[in-house]
This record gives C-alpha cells, structure tokens and sequence, in this order.
C-alpha cells in the first residue's frame, strides 16, 4: 500500500520545487527550514509546518531531504532534534543532497541501528528540473526499500535510475558534477576567444547547439554567459564544494583527475573574489580576467 505521509526538510531552489511537486501529487507533506518563507510558501498550498527535523520525523514514515552539505545533513538526520530519534521502525531517509559517500555509509550505519533506512538519491537537472518535476535520480539503497519509496521519486523526477548499494548514488551524482564543471570551463574558454575575435555570439551559440561541441551545459548556460546574466541556479560555492568532494574521493582511490583539478582551481578563484553567490557558470568571469578581458566589453 502506498504510504503518502511525507516529510521535506531544505526548501531551497530544489527543495522548494519538490515540495510544489510532492502536493501535486496528493501526498500529505510536513516540512522544515531554517527560514520561514519557503515554509509559508508551502503551508499556503496545503503543506504543514514542523519546528523541527524530529517534529517532521513525529508526523511521516519517508522524508526527503534537500540541503547544501554533509555538515546540515549530519545535523537534521543525527542532531539532538534530528530525524534518528522520531521517524518510526521501517521508516526511509530519501537524501537528494550531493555529500561525501564517506558520511552516506556514516549515516546509512547509524540509522539501521534504529531499524531505519538511508538512502541516497542526489539529483541532476538543476532548478527547471525540480520545477517541471523532471530530474533524474541516482539511486543508491537496497531494493526493497528503493521499490517502497519509488512513487516519491517519480513525483520530483522521470529518469530513477537505481545504481548499486547505499552511497553509489553519490558517486554517480559527483562524476556527473564533475564533468558539467569541465565544461563549463572549457564553455568559457570558447566564450572568451569569441569575443576576442569579435564574432557574432549568437550565431555561434546557434551553431554550437547542432554541432559535436553542443552539451547541456552549454545550451543551458553560454546564453546566460552572452546576457552577462549570472542570477543564481546552481551556485559557484556548490559546484566547488563537489568538485573537492570528487577529489577526495579520488585521493582515495588513487585515481589521477588533472582537468577535474584545473576545474576545482577555477571554481576556487572564482569563491576568492567574490562570486559564490552566483550562478556557476560564472566560472567565466575568471577566465575573462585571465584573459584580461571583461564580459561587458
């Protein structure tokens, strides 16, 4: 039987969208947030509010969780208030964060001492995805578990892909970050030379996007390069907290990532001076000082 009390603790650009997402979908939803507004937001189309991550955990027997780092995951699962001490027997942590695998197994041990289950399932497709509710989903947890929470996923998402045991989900999600990052910096590099030559933009963008050099990256984000439009999506402080998540996990596993560590490079002069608010295809406007060439000329 489907079980449809759900919990939401993040309502940032994802988890907001999840939330809208999740109440379209008749579920009966209980979320949380340090801020208010996204709260409000929900309440108003027909969600409950919870004071706290247990408070959520009191009221659901699958929450979802969306937040930026292992650090507020860490908190809200295990914390003194946090969700070990609340969701009941057989109950399942969905958590579509992008964290450390380390912590995913730390977390995954913890809870099945409380005969309750983690799950990793971070997401790609960026805020449209979250909106349309057509995010793909990776995965990580056993069967049984993944088939008892799969109509949750199917309301934020279309591609679920299952890809192995707790915490392969996170491996995944890190290799595809890593390789948006590559583009994007290579995207600012063609950018960049464009301009210097002075050939018409948009006319390359049309070109590019029926050409082999096309990609999601770029027919995302080179029109917001060309507007000087860097209104945040998916932010630099982000894309560069996974990119040094995927080098540690490379460290690990004695795996050499040059152009991932060029990219971590770029994304940490890019935080040095003052754009990790922005959105990450910002990576641009360090390329552009290397370049010694500003966006507006």
């Amino acid at each position: 039987m489907r079980n449809n009390d759900v919990g939401l603790i993040g309502l940032g650009a994802m988890g907001l969208n999840m939330g809208k997402n999740l109440l379209k979908n008749k579920f009966n939803l209980t979320v949380y947030d340090v801020r208010d507004e996204p709260i409000r937001v929900l309440e108003k189309l027909g969600a409950k509010a919870a004071k706290s991550p247990k408070h959520v955990g009191n009221t659901s027997t699958i929450v979802l969780l969306s937040l930026p780092s292992s650090k507020e995951v860490e908190y809200v699962v295990l914390g003194e208030n946090g969700l070990i001490h609340s969701l009941p027997e057989g109950g399942i942590i969905i958590d579509a964060s992008t964290i450390d695998p380390a912590a995913v197994k730390k977390f995954s041990d913890e809870c099945n001492q409380k005969s309750i289950t983690f799950i990793d399932a971070p997401v790609s497709g960026g805020t449209i995805g979250a909106e349309k509710g057509t995010l793909s989903i990776m995965v990580g947890g056993p069967n049984e578990k993944v088939d008892e929470c799969k109509h949750v996923l199917q309301a934020i998402g279309t591609n679920i892909y299952q890809v192995g045991n707790t915490g392969a989900g996170q491996i995944f999600k890190l290799i595809n970050n890593m390789l948006v990052a590559i583009n994007l910096v290579g995207i600012s590099e063609g950018f960049v030379l464009a301009k210097k030559t002075g050939i018409d933009l948009e006319k390359l963008y049309e070109v590019l996007k029926t050409s082999a050099g096309n990609s999601w990256a770029l027919e995302q984000k080179l029109p917001k390069m060309i507007k000087n439009d860097f209104e945040p999506g998916f932010k630099v402080w982000l894309q560069h907290k996974d990119l040094a998540l995927a080098m540690s996990l490379a460290s690990q596993m004695n795996a050499s990532l040059p152009m991932t560590s060029l990219a971590h490079q770029m994304y940490e002069s890019a935080k040095a001076v003052g754009f990790e608010d922005l959105d990450h295809s910002a990576v641009v406007k360090i390329i552009q000082r290397l370049s010694l060439k500003d966006i507006n000329d």
